[in-house]
């Protein structure tokens, strides 16, 4: 784990997160009296409309947001390092073993970055657990645990648009060795675009697309990143495709030539 973080480093980030944990329970009280407004500090911050989905749905965007872009920026140099072996043996170690690792220390630093939006998330809404069996039979709309189900979906979202990520930027690194900050940017390009199929195999048949068109389009939105709404639930049958895809690909391209040796004996 050496590899993709010192331990001080991971001592520091953890340090800085319950800090901010610290002051994100010292600062926020609750929702006002009116519900449409937030107290900060002792201060009421009017928003003009009912604060608790309007505060579950920013933090939830918040998560679906910053979870991904650490688990990607915090194990891609790494790990692309590792994909740059000497030998092809390494680079496909690199591949198993290092895309594991490099999501586990993303894992790590993810959710302990999201201490201090957990923290603002009891203070605005309650403890999920308590509330979880006492209102275990009300409607789901109308309860306080409603929001922690899409904070928890958001973070589950997150998780699997980062490993997304990851594979993605791991293959577009072995086309693009020079820049492997190209590699993120089409990385996430790649999952903005999805935007496009995803939309095709939803409401294709509502505007009478041939049938072949769509099949194209649900395959291909599996493949590539899928961005969803951070309240959406995961469709865990398009996931080994979706995981499986960037996998592949950056095996057959581990097939070719490439790598320090390739460049020692090229010079």
């Amino acid at each position: 784990m050496d590899r993709f973080g010192s331990s001080r480093l991971r001592i520091v980030w953890a340090l800085m997160s319950l800090l901010l944990m610290g002051l994100a329970l010292g600062a926020i009280q609750g929702f006002g009296s009116d519900g449409n407004s937030l107290l900060v500090f002792g201060t009421s911050i009017p928003l003009g409309m009912d604060a608790r989905p309007y505060a579950s749905d920013n933090l939830g965007r918040l998560i679906y947001t910053l979870v991904p872009a650490v688990i990607l920026l915090g194990g891609i140099i790494p790990l692309g390092d590792w994909l740059g072996g000497n030998s092809k043996g390494e680079r496909y170690k690199g591949l198993l073993l290092g895309t594991g690792l490099a999501f586990l220390h993303g894992l790590f630093l993810s959710q302990v970055a999201l201490l201090p939006i957990f923290a603002a998330c009891i203070k605005l809404f309650g403890n999920p657990f308590a509330q979880a069996v006492v209102q275990a039979a009300a409607d789901a709309e109308s309860t306080p645990i409603a929001p922690w189900k899409m904070i928890f979906q958001a973070d589950l979202n997150a998780l699997v648009l980062g490993l997304q990520l990851l594979l993605w930027t791991s293959a577009l690194g072995l086309i693009l060795k020079s820049n492997r900050g190209l590699a993120i940017l089409g990385a996430y390009m790649l999952a903005e675009a999805n935007k496009i199929p995803a939309w095709i195999a939803e409401w294709g048949g509502v505007i009478e697309l041939p049938k072949a068109v769509i099949k194209g389009a649900s395959f291909l939105s599996h493949v590539l990143p899928m961005q969803v709404l951070p309240s959406d639930k995961l469709t865990w049958s398009a996931v080994p495709l979706g995981l499986g895809a960037p996998l592949l690909l950056a095996a057959l391209l581990l097939l070719l030539p490439g790598g320090k040796a390739a460049k020692k004996s090229k010079a």
